[in-house]
């Protein structure tokens, strides 16, 4: 199973990668068509425009597993030890009823354009295809808010000190 899992993850990881570059080459690309060249292509805005929503949600999820959101701790570090990590599980409850609903409602976005055969503007891409990256980050980002719930109330009572040396 954790094999399976760092398959994932690297190929995620390659992905995201693979996301950046494309969409960095599609904007260089299109900036020599336009002024070097005088061609403009319109599909390269539009691949770079949907290589970066996949970028941006591919990364936001990874940011998530790895616990290196953004967040704003300055008054929930003044809190009590017990009082934080309440306060930080229905952070985390509420961040993976987010994702899940929204998850399951992105679900609904695809099998619409599923059914509308809706394509792209410029490379008349499926939009479904595009949307695909919704369910395929928000369901794994709702999986690890949970997780980081149960680990934060399954976390150990610091003894005193450890809190000394926290607070040092």
């Amino acid at each position: 199973m954790k094999r399976a899992f760092a398959f994932l993850e690297k190929a995620e990881e390659g992905l995201c990668i693979f996301m950046f570059v494309l969409m960095t080459g599609c904007c260089i690309f299109q900036v020599i068509n336009r002024n070097v060249l005088k061609i403009p292509i319109s599909w390269t805005e539009e691949l770079a425009r949907f290589s970066m929503i996949w970028m941006a949600l591919l990364g936001s999820e990874m940011g998530l597993r790895y616990g290196k959101q953004m967040s704003v701790e300055a008054l929930v570090e003044r809190f009590p030890l017990h009082i934080r990590r309440i306060v930080e599980a229905l952070g985390d409850l509420a961040c993976a009823l987010f994702a899940g609903v929204a998850g399951w409602y992105s679900l609904q976005l695809i099998i619409t354009t599923w059914q509308s055969r809706q394509v792209s503007t410029a490379m008349a891409l499926p939009m479904w295809a595009v949307y695909l990256i919704l369910p395929l980050t928000l369901f794994p980002m709702c999986g690890f808010e949970i997780y980081h719930m149960i680990c934060d109330f399954c976390r150990q009572e610091p003894t005193d000190g450890e809190i000394r040396k926290e607070g040092a």
